[in-house]
């Protein structure tokens, strides 16, 4: 952060190195665990939000259990989906680690120690996804700088200067930080994945590596984002036309896409239908998303003259806020949070009369009080129990428990009367 670094397109590892600088990114904003939730639903055990399902190979796979298409590690076939799944793959990935011990066995040992590893983690993400041509152009990078630098050569740079909604960033692109607010490529501090975008445009949704020295989605608005670089990702794997796309969006609290579930799914299905977009659909529609939602909602998109069906384009058939908006007539309302359940008051057990307590009473309401009595310190006379026959040692705790109240006499004898039952509390049997 503060000076401009220098701006070095023809880079060598050895000077990248000497520029890197440490991130020390983290939160942007005070209710991002709530943002998150809402997006990628609750933390798991280890307080990864949106930790990536199995791999579900059916798509990449012949009938014989065969990929349909090559492995090319390093190359260019990948897609976007493939991108954003190996970053996922490395969620909850602390320091030091095996993206930065992979990177400098890759780059030489200007790279030892525990370095800033955010541009490490898009790299190895973008070799491991057969993206690294698209993303990194053929270049392994860890000084963030150098990297956006590259974008703005190649025409691939969008400046954060008009805001998010319209700047266009989306899914899949290379987003850049600078904690000083400014869209100067030589002030970038930091980077990251898009996954999604708000809908009214206040919040960026990404997957970072060495934020808070971990890997993790996180939060970020329009003031800490210099800018984005968008890869041209290949159109293999996941992101063909053949392969509807296959992730999900928020829009007024409410999940669309591949997956989602609901009553509001069925409504955009029996819309399509209605507006003449159901040609997909063999049985419903229902209430879950399936894929062909998906294929009827990209119609409908392009009958609106979006363009592009390939995962993270205007037509993939996932919705937005202003096609869904067009479809319905209006944006669903967010779900109502389920008001917090009323406190119900403790069950006590009614006084069952002075005479009830005699000796060769047996009774499970006995036992409750010498609980009770144990549980507010007066059981020191009990040598067994508490036991469901009345006995002195029940008789000498509640009259000690009675002269704790301050009583004499009569009032003290060790037979609980209304008052006494009143403040023993004695839970219901």
């Amino acid at each position: 952060m503060g000076a401009a670094r220098p701006i070095e397109e023809d880079i060598s590892q050895q000077r990248q190195a000497e520029l890197l600088t440490s991130t020390g990114n983290g939160p942007t904003v005070d209710n991002e665990t709530e943002l998150l939730e809402d997006a990628f639903g609750p933390a798991d055990d280890h307080g990864i939000y949106g930790a990536p399902a199995p791999a579900d190979d059916s798509d990449s796979a012949d009938e014989g259990g065969n990929p349909s298409r090559p492995r090319m590690l390093g190359g260019n076939t990948g897609g976007l989906e493939e991108m954003i799944q190996a970053m996922e793959g490395w969620l909850g990935l602390g320091e030091p680690n095996v993206i930065q011990e992979w990177y400098r066995q890759r780059n030489g040992n200007d790279y030892a120690g525990n370095f800033a590893w955010c541009n490490a983690t898009i790299t190895r993400a973008a070799y491991d996804s057969d993206n690294y041509q698209a993303v990194c152009f053929d270049t392994d990078w860890a000084y963030t700088v150098a990297h956006a630098a590259r974008f703005n050569t190649d025409k691939q740079w969008t400046a954060m200067t008009n805001g998010i909604l319209k700047s266009g960033i989306r899914r899949g692109d290379i987003v850049f930080f600078d904690w000083d607010g400014t869209s100067e490529i030589g002030k970038i501090d930091h980077v990251g994945i898009v996954t999604s975008v708000s809908t009214d445009g206040k919040y960026v949704y990404t997957i970072e590596g060495n934020t808070a020295n971990v890997c993790a989605r996180r939060v970020r608005v329009v003031h800490d984002i210099a800018g984005y670089g968008r890869p041209k990702y290949p159109t293999a794997g996941t992101t063909t036309s053949t392969t509807p796309a296959r992730y999900q969006v928020t829009i007024n609290g409410l999940p669309y896409g591949y997956g989602a579930k609901g009553s509001h799914i069925t409504t955009v299905g029996e819309a399509l239908v209605r507006a003449g977009f159901g040609k997909h659909y063999m049985e419903g529609p229902g209430p879950e998303w399936g894929d062909a939602d998906t294929r009827n909602y990209s119609d409908f998109q392009k009958s609106l003259g979006y363009k592009g069906t390939a995962s993270g384009q205007d037509a993939d058939g996932v919705p937005g806020a202003s096609t869904l908006k067009a479809l319905l007539g209006t944006l669903p309302a967010p779900l109502a949070k389920p008001a917090a359940p009323k406190p119900t008051a403790p069950a006590y057990e009614p006084f069952p009369g002075k005479a009830f307590f005699h000796g060769g009473r047996h009774s499970p309401i006995i036992t409750a009080l010498g609980r009770r009595l144990v549980v507010l310190g007066y059981g020191k006379h009990y040598r067994t129990g508490p036991g469901p026959n009345w006995t002195n040692a029940d008789r000498d705790n509640v009259r000690d428990f009675q002269r704790a109240q301050g009583w004499t006499g009569d009032d003290a004898d060790g037979y609980p009367g209304p008052e006494t039952w009143k403040r023993l509390k004695v839970p219901k049997v």
